[in-house]
């Protein structure tokens, strides 16, 4: 009974694949932490990249509603499922989030209190209560981290993707009267924090596909150079133009920028010699480089699909910033843009699409498009510059710099081009740019 009443709820959302038969039973532990158990040979499979967003209302039982601190705590649960990105919600605050009185809705959550724990329990459309979640009060207050965790394995629950909340965005930041840094904060703007914290230029952060490494270009009076940060340890230097740092480089004139395959041991990069920026495929374990394009024009700014298999870089091979495609281990290459000058591009989490940047009556633009149909579509317009897009692990959103301030900071859209929000609540003076969306860790 349990299960059919979930199969009701997330039907007409996306792909559910049930093989055999089984059990599944759904259990509440500490924290709020929700697990959930097969109980069968068989597998389940939910396709979850590319779900429209669940429509949901929130619904105060009479012990939450006669709470004094029930409208903060509804607006914080609001407030989360909304960023998710996952989920929409009867009423909510959030233009970009919120459904109509007459909206079909997929599910409930029941808002309750009850010896001393806030319960979340996810219902369907009838009210029928399906499984329970708890977080902890302590003084009328609870943590908001926790809940994020909470959503997040609600998310994956229901469309098979971990989701996002809480996790890393790493960005190049700027001070006043001090050099750029790699920085980085989390999904609601907290947690500021360094990542580099060297006298030198800090540029164009990276993560590893693992989410426990990052990838930065480091500008310093001996030239450049490509650092990896483990985030425990010294940084690594791997490639650099400095031949006192390591000798068998010393051909190398310019180093910038860097893609990551999928195993997490070799990158793409650019490299100038003799004056001409080409990409080059570097092994980091065996210190060697592999020469991937060779024309007189400039290539830079690559990024790898994750099938490791298509690679996009910017161009002006035709006079100006254009994005290229290249199909790796064969000869097949074309030009993907044309009208407006482009840079910037991006995959998909999903191989599927390409942000970018286009320039548009004279603004950087940011763009998604479908490198298979052609298909364009832009997300963001103004008198003001929108650039260097970064997907988030599932998708669904983008975050990218954008200067509508006078200054360069931090902003998330959602892919339909709603729900833009600042990210970063640092001191108008500080320049936020190239942010960089942290994978989600692989624990193994």
């Amino acid at each position: 009974m349990l299960i059919q009443k979930i199969i009701s709820t997330i039907l007409g959302l996306g792909r559910l694949f049930l093989m055999g038969c089984f059990s599944l039973m759904f259990a509440v532990v500490p924290e709020g932490k929700l697990l959930a158990q097969t109980y069968s040979s068989e597998e389940i499979v939910i396709s979850g990249l590319g779900f429209t967003r669940f429509s949901v209302a929130l619904e105060a039982q009479p012990a939450f509603a006669e709470h004094p601190e029930a409208p903060r705590w509804e607006r914080i649960i609001d407030r989360n499922l909304c960023w998710s990105g996952s989920f929409k919600v009867l009423g909510s605050r959030y233009a970009s989030c919120r459904l109509g009185e007459e909206s079909r809705l997929d599910m409930k959550i029941l808002l309750g209190v009850q010896n001393q724990q806030l319960i979340l329990t996810v219902a369907d459309v009838e009210g029928i209560p399906l499984f329970p979640l708890a977080l902890q009060l302590k003084r009328n207050n609870f943590r908001e981290g926790k809940l994020m965790v909470m959503i997040n394995e609600l998310t994956e629950q229901l469309t098979g993707i971990p989701g996002i909340l809480g996790s890393s965005i790493a960005f190049t930041l700027k001070q006043p009267k001090r050099r750029k840094i790699i920085a980085r904060v989390n999904t609601h703007g907290n947690r500021l924090g360094a990542i580099s914290r060297n006298p030198s230029i800090s540029l164009l952060p990276r993560w590893s596909p693992d989410g426990k490494s990052i990838l930065y270009t480091r500008l310093s009076r001996r030239g450049t150079a490509i650092i990896l940060n483990k985030l425990k340890g010294k940084p690594i230097i791997l490639i650099t133009s400095d031949n006192r740092v390591n000798a068998s480089n010393m051909n190398f004139l310019n180093v910038s920028g860097g893609t990551w395959f999928s195993d997490g041991t070799r990158l793409i990069v650019t490299l100038s010699r003799r004056g001409n920026n080409d990409l080059y495929e570097f092994d980091m374990n065996r210190r060697k480089e592999r020469r991937l394009t060779e024309h007189p024009a400039i290539d830079t700014a690559p990024s790898l699909s994750p099938d490791d298999q298509q690679l996009v870089f910017v161009s002006d091979r035709t006079g100006k910033e254009q994005i290229f495609y290249r199909q790796l281990g064969t000869r097949v290459e074309f030009q993907l843009t044309r009208s407006g000058a482009s840079s910037d591009p991006v995959w998909s989490p999903d191989g599927t699409m390409i942000a970018f940047t286009r320039l548009v009556r004279g603004n950087a633009q940011i763009h998604i498009l479908d490198p298979f149909t052609g298909e364009e579509r832009g997300l963001t317009r103004g008198r003001y510059n929108s650039e260097q897009p970064s997907w988030s692990p599932d998708g669904k959103q983008i975050v990218f710099a954008a200067n509508s301030t006078g200054v360069s900071k931090l902003y998330v859209i959602f892919i339909d081009g709603t729900g833009r929000r600042r990210l970063t609540r640092t001191p108008r003076d500080f320049e936020e740019s190239a942010p960089n969306w942290r994978p989600k860790e692989n624990k193994n």
